[in-house]
């Protein structure tokens, strides 16, 4: 009898631990969902931050499709949460008209979440780091969420609501009352759905207990966090003040570690963080008591608590990123609360390629299957597939760079410049948008980058041309080439060809224009590591292409535009 209660004790406390880890919390309502991603980058189009250039032009809508949300998924992600710069995209006051281009393209994750039964948070993620959150936001939060209640009532029961991403600056009483009315107007419409609501500063885990009580039956409370913050934000320049000079500092705090002060940090109080605060900030004991007054909320509510950002960037060494990412996700797994990583890209990505340069990353490159951080995958409780060896590509067939939209298995689209550039401009010469391109100075350049390395050799030998569509209404002179990466055993050699008015005519009319691959010529190379310039010595492959560039080398664009349309390589 002793062995068997042995037995049966040893075979409970096996089923308890191969329970999925939110069931252990006891009396803690739990969100319909418990780990995803954050897709950012996607619909928050930031082309110039300094100079709030916003629009849906700049969304380039392809750079996720319906192959992320299947590979999330495979991995166990259950929910993604999509920020959206709703604001910036819409007819601005009174009425703050949603573009109807944006809400075409959240149809579609909405669909592509649905059809995989993963849920996804239409998260509101208008913010100004600098501005804060205007007293009258519910003249803007009101409308905004009486056009989106009213296009998603009828979805189904995985859309899920986030009405503002991180209020902060405004008094807690006054948020609350307006988060209130904002409920009240999605109620109107949708009795359904799931609304995540979340208090001031920065959605900050001590400003929930401020928050109303608000009666609404199905609300998920949410919190961010990103502490300790000088150790998840070092290295990066977006912070305030810029953290760009900090780098090295560990998690948890170890003195033999600890950088010293940069010059840029002295006399700010990240100074003091840093050397007088760092080391309790950073300790488990001040962090997990955090956690615990998330936990303690969610069983006073008697409602879910949702953490719907967190994460550290990649310039953090890589065991101190990955023993934070496991304390955080232990630590939110133990008490049942849900969470989403910030993000699947970027500075905070869980692929080995965010972090290989800081240009490079820039594009956002991923593959699941190739170069994901499988140790930080499984820290965030992900099952990541088999990693396989990436082989040099040699492309034996033509193929789109750009129809409608870029084409992903391909490319990746970026400006040498934030401004100047959209490629859903409506007058196509074929099927729905086009690329306008221009008011820009002289050197700017358009990119297409490609994902891999393509070998084009095969292609330049056996007749290709690069083919496109073009239009512009005024003479125009801008060259378009193709650039070998720049890297410890390549320099960016490039071969040109020069559209001018001879062969684009100033008409305004659209216009095919065919550039033989093997009549390109060489015309050098420009060194971004030291900012020198190579004069050519025949050393450009066709074997190693970075990306295609049209490119200002004669003249500037100011106040002068070219559209392009059909990019691809055929014969």
């Amino acid at each position: 009898m002793k062995n068997k209660l042995i037995f049966l004790s040893i075979a409970f406390i096996a089923l308890v631990q191969t329970l999925p880890a939110q069931t252990k919390a006891a009396g803690i309502p739990q969100a319909p969902f418990s780990k995803g991603i954050n897709f950012s980058e996607w619909f928050e189009p930031r082309t110039n931050l300094e100079k709030k250039n916003f629009s849906v032009e700049y969304v380039d809508f392809t750079q996720y499709t319906e192959q992320d949300f299947i590979d999330v998924k495979r991995m166990g992600v259950d929910v993604i949460r999509l920020p959206i710069w709703f604001v910036e995209m819409s007819s601005g006051a009174p009425n703050y008209t949603i573009d109807p281009i944006l809400l075409k393209f959240i149809d579609k994750a909405v669909s592509w979440a649905e059809k995989h039964e993963l849920y996804i948070i239409i998260d509101n993620h208008s913010f100004d780091l600098i501005k804060p959150t205007s007293n009258n936001i519910d003249k803007l939060l009101i409308p905004l969420w009486t056009q989106i209640a009213q296009r998603y009532k009828d979805r189904s029961e995985y859309v899920v609501y986030e009405i503002k991403n991180e209020p902060y600056g405004i008094s807690d009483s006054l948020w609350g009352r307006i988060q209130g009315k904002v409920i009240d107007t999605i109620r109107k419409y949708d009795q359904k759905h799931w609304i995540i609501v979340g208090g001031t500063f920065f959605n900050s885990i001590d400003k929930l207990s401020a928050l109303p009580k608000y009666s609404d039956k199905k609300l998920i409370y949410t919190f961010h966090f990103y502490l300790p913050y000088l150790f998840t934000h070092q290295g990066m320049d977006s912070s305030v003040p810029s953290l760009k000079d900090l780098i090295g500092v560990p998690f948890p705090y170890d003195k033999s570690r600890m950088p010293k002060t940069p010059d840029s940090l002295k006399g700010t109080s990240r100074e003091r963080e840093l050397n007088e605060w760092y080391e309790k900030e950073s300790s488990f004991q001040y962090l997990n008591a955090l956690f615990d007054k998330a936990a303690a909320f969610a069983k006073q509510r008697n409602a879910p608590v949702f953490c719907g950002e967190f994460g550290a960037t990649f310039h953090c060494l890589p065991e101190d990123r990955l023993r934070w990412y496991e304390f955080v996700v232990d630590a939110l797994d133990k008490r049942g609360i849900s969470r989403t990583i910030w993000e699947y890209h970027y500075h905070f990505g869980i692929f080995n390629s965010n972090s290989e340069n800081e240009n490079e990353h820039l594009f956002g490159f991923g593959d699941v299957h190739y170069d994901l951080n499988v140790n930080l995958a499984k820290a965030l409780g992900f099952t990541p597939p088999v990693q396989r060896i990436r082989r040099p590509e040699t492309i034996r067939e033509g193929f789109t760079i750009y129809d409608d939209y870029p084409n992903r298995e391909f490319v990746r689209v970026r400006l040498w410049a934030d401004l100047g550039f959209t490629l859903l401009d409506t007058n196509a010469a074929e099927g729905e948008f086009a690329i306008r391109w221009g008011n820009l100075p002289q050197y700017w350049s358009l990119r297409f980058q490609f994902d891999t390395k393509k070998d084009l050799s095969v292609l330049a030998s056996n007749g290709y041309f690069l083919e496109f569509k073009a239009r512009a209404e005024v003479p125009v002179s801008f060259d378009i080439r193709f650039v070998n990466p720049e890297n410890t055993s390549s320099r960016p050699w490039r071969v040109r060809y020069t559209i001018n008015p001879a062969n684009l005519p100033p008409d305004g009319k659209w216009h095919t224009i065919r550039v033989p691959l093997a009549q390109m010529r060489e015309e050098g190379a420009w060194l971004e590591s030291t900012q020198q310039w190579l004069n050519p010595r025949g050393e450009f492959s066709w074997r190693n292409i970075d990306r295609l560039e049209f490119a200002l080398e004669h003249e500037n664009f100011i106040n002068k535009y070219v559209w392009l349309d059909s990019i691809k390589i055929t014969r």
